[in-house]
Order: C-alpha cells, then sequence, then structure tokens
C-alpha cells in the first residue's frame, strides 16, 4: 500500500508528503518505485530528500540509475550525498559518471573524496577494487572497555562492525575480536590475550573471482583487505560478493554463448553494442567452420557415389558437437567453482574418456540401426563407428580445452558451446570421411 501511495505521490509531485512517507519505508522499496517513474520526477525526488536519506535509496539502484540522477543534481549537493555513501559505493559510482565531473566532485568531498580517490585508484575487478575503507581497527593493549566505548562511537556509520580488526602501530593487520568476544569477556581484558591471531585476508590486488571463493569456503560476512606488507586497507563485506557472483556469472554465460561480455545491463545497452559484442566472434567461427566446408568439398567423389552418406552429416557433427559441449560445460564449472585444480586433469582426462566410451557405444549402436536403415550394411557400418570415433574425441576435446586455456591464463568459459561445436564439425566430418574411404575403398 505504502508503495502504490509513493508513486501517486512522485507522479503527483506531494514533495513534503512524499518525504515524509519514505522514512518509513525500506530504501530497496523506494528504489524499486522510483525507477518506475519518469526522470524528472525522480530528480526531484532526490533533491528534496535528507543527504543521507537519498544516499540510501540511491544506493539500492543499479549504477547507470544512479549515475543518471546525480549529474542532473547541483555538484554540491551530489558531493553531500556521496558523502553519506560508503566510501566502495561513492567510488563505484563516480565510476560511472565523466571523468572531469567525477574528479570535480571528488574535489568537493572534502576528506573522504581524498579517500575515494586511492579506491578509484584500483582495477575494479580486484579486491582493491570491491573494498570500502570503513572499518573498526583496535590495538593489542587496549581494553574490551575502551573498545566498546569506540564501537559506540563508530558502529552507527560503520559498514563491517561484524569484527573489530587488531593492528599492530604500524597498522599491520595482526589479530581480530568478535562482536561475541566483546560481550561475554570482563571489560578489563586487554584485547591481545582474547583476539584471533590466524586472520584469513586478501591481498590488494586478488581477483574478485577469488575473493568470492574465500567468502564461500569460510563463510565471512566481512573480508579484511591488507597490503604487501599486511597493512590493513580496507575490508570487502558480503553484499559486495552477491553483487560480483552476479557479475561473473553473467559473464560465463555471455562467453559460454560467444558474447563478449557487457558491463551494462541488456536493456540499456544500443543496438550497436549488442551487434559489437556478438559480431567479433560470429565472424571467428564463420572462418572456422570453413575448414568443415572444405573438408566436405575434398570428399565431393564418395559422397556423389554414396549419396546415403551425406543423410548423416548432420546428425553425426550436431552428436559431437552436443558431446564436446556437455563435457566442456561440466569442466569449467568444476574449475571455476574449484572442485577440480589444474593438477586434477590426469584423473578428468581418464573419467571423461571413461564416460566418452560408453556413449560412444551407445549412440554407436543407434547410428549402426539407422545407418542400415536408410543405406544399408555398409553405410550403417560407417555411421557406427563414426559415432564412436566422434563421441570419444569430442569428449576429450571438451574437457582438455578449459585446461589449456586455464593454462594459458584465459578464462575457460571461452570453451563455449560455438567454439566446440565448430572444432567438432571440422574433426568430425574427418573422421567420417576417413572411415567411409576405408569401408568403401576409394
Amino acid at each position: 500500500m505504502e508503495q502504490i501511495t509513493l508513486k501517486q505521490m512522485l507522479l503527483e509531485d506531494f514533495s513534503q508528503e512524499r518525504v515524509a512517507l519514505v522514512e518509513d519505508m525500506h530504501p530497496a522499496d523506494v528504489a524499486e518505485i522510483l525507477i518506475e517513474v519518469p526522470l524528472e520526477n525522480q530528480i526531484r525526488f532526490i533533491d528534496t530528500l535528507p543527504n543521507d536519506l537519498a544516499a540510501m535509496i540511491l544506493q539500492e539502484m543499479e549504477l547507470n540509475n544512479e549515475a543518471e540522477i546525480l549529474s542532473h543534481l547541483a555538484p554540491e549537493k551530489t558531493a553531500k550525498i556521496l558523502n553519506q555513501m560508503y566510501t566502495d559505493e561513492a567510488a563505484d559510482l563516480l565510476a560511472e559518471l565523466p571523468e572531469t565531473e567525477a574528479w570535480a566532485l571528488i574535489a568537493l568531498m572534502g576528506d573522504k573524496g581524498k579517500k575515494v580517490k586511492k579506491l578509484l585508484a584500483y582495477e575494479s575487478d580486484t579486491s582493491g577494487g570491491l573494498m570500502a575503507t570503513e572499518f573498526i581497527a583496535v590495538y593489542e593493549n587496549q581494553t574490551l572497555e575502551q573498545v566498546l566505548v569506540l564501537l559506540r562511537e563508530k558502529a552507527p556509520s560503520t559498514e563491517s562492525a561484524y569484527y573489530i580488526y587488531v593492528v599492530s602501530q604500524e597498522q599491520r593487520l595482526v589479530g581480530v575480536v568478535s562482536l561475541r568476544t566483546l560481550v561475554t569477556k570482563p571489560l578489563e581484558t586487554v584485547v591481545g590475550d582474547v583476539m584471533e591471531q590466524d586472520v584469513i585476508s586478501a591481498p590488494v590486488d586478488l581477483d574478485q573471482e577469488e575473493v568470492a571463493r574465500l567468502f564461500d569456503k569460510y563463510g565471512f560476512l566481512v573480508l579484511p583487505v591488507v597490503d604487501q606488507a599486511q597493512r590493513l586497507l580496507g575490508v570487502i563485506t558480503v553484499d559486495d560478493v552477491l553483487g560480483v557472483a552476479e557479475e561473473e556469472v553473467t559473464e560465463d554465460i555471455h562467453k559460454a554463448a560467444s558474447i563478449l561480455p557487457m558491463k551494462e545491463a541488456y536493456i540499456d545497452a544500443s543496438i550497436w553494442t549488442l551487434f559489437g559484442k556478438r559480431i567479433i566472434w560470429l565472424l571467428g567461427l564463420i572462418l572456422v567452420n570453413l575448414v568443415s566446408s572444405g573438408v566436405i568439398a575434398a570428399y565431393e567423389d564418395i559422397l556423389s557415389s554414396v549419396i546415403a552418406l551425406t543423410f548423416f552429416i548432420p546428425l553425426l557433427i550436431d552428436t559431437g558437437g552436443n558431446t564436446g559441449s556437455q563435457s566442456a560445460t561440466m569442466v569449467v564449472r568444476a574449475l571455476v567453482t574449484g572442485d577440480v585444480k589444474m593438477a586434477d586433469w590426469g584423473k578428468v582426462l581418464i573419467k571423461e574418456l571413461l564416460v566418452g566410451i560408453f556413449l560412444g557405444l551407445v549412440l554407436g549402436f543407434a547410428g549402426v540401426f539407422l545407418g542400415t536403415a536408410r543405406g544399408g550394411t555398409e553405410v550403417g557400418l560407417v555411421v557406427g563407428l563414426t559415432m564412436v570415433a566422434i563421441v570419444i574425441f569430442s569428449n576429450i576435446i571438451g574437457m582438455a580445452l578449459p585446461f589449456i586455456l586455464t593454462k594459458m591464463r584465459l578464462d575457460p568459459a571461452v570453451a563455449s558451446s560455438p567454439l566446440i561445436t565448430s572444432i567438432c564439425d571440422a574433426t568430425g566430418l574427418l573422421i567420417y570421411f576417413a572411415i567411409a574411404t576405408r569401408v568403401f575403398k576409394f
């Protein structure tokens, strides 16, 4: 009911009433309604809100929507809103704006702008690009009572008050204290006596996929980020990693379909962007498929003599492509999730070889039956033997390519269905005609 009322107010521009209404609503609900009204209404609405409330609502929106709204506000208003955001959120947002506009806003943000500027220096897909600088750090010689006093002062404005980090005088990360320890131990206890010393942290240049794996492996809510000297630089929270996981899955899906990954959402992408992301791979795959047409042309004589062989070309190459795609998909996923390591390639090879043999035998018998029914015994023999060979070969290729790409420091998701299919098409045809020439003695 509140959402319906808010939407009506946003459309009718009841300024004071809508401000009072959103104070009692969750920022995510407000953001969801906000994107449904015209941009000019969105801008006026955010402009009338207190800076802290505007920041909370904007942080629930997509970056491109945030940037579009803020770019229409007065720079002073925008800077004040950015100052109410967590540093990582502000950095992500500023990265969406034109460079000159971003630097002007950073200058208006004062001390917080200096912190955000440092974050912008890190690659966006690394732990440094994900981290926020809002965290609570204490020293080993402080008492828990002193820490609690500090926590009461800072926690309302700190995103990561789940853990209290312990640092040395040189700001090196030496331990961590949980909130549970703070409230259960005597107040006079010294931090150094109760802190956990084996702190798992992320180097500042760690890839975001590896960061997500650390969160998944250890069930973290927050992960500290350190430099080479183990100095505490910032923290990454679990909500940041959820965004990373969605981004990485989307990227892998695009690569699996031979589409260059896109930063923007599909609905916001222009026709030329969608064209550019797809045409490069399609042109490349055409070149690969030219090999297939060349193979068919080279065996034109046997095809003209045994017309029935032509009937089974689509069946055989599609089966090979499908088999290779299945194998590649399973191995890529296992590599991405860490279920399989590079050192496991031998085990995976044996497993997929055996699976390929069993699949090939079953499909080979089906090929013999179909080939005999359409072209006679000899055609049935050629189709059956080819089916066995193609399935085994395609299964091994589908398994091996992700390992090869990973070894070359390329994304294994590039071993996509179109690429695997194109490779298996050409090799499948070579196998088919090699067997056919032996059987029919060409």
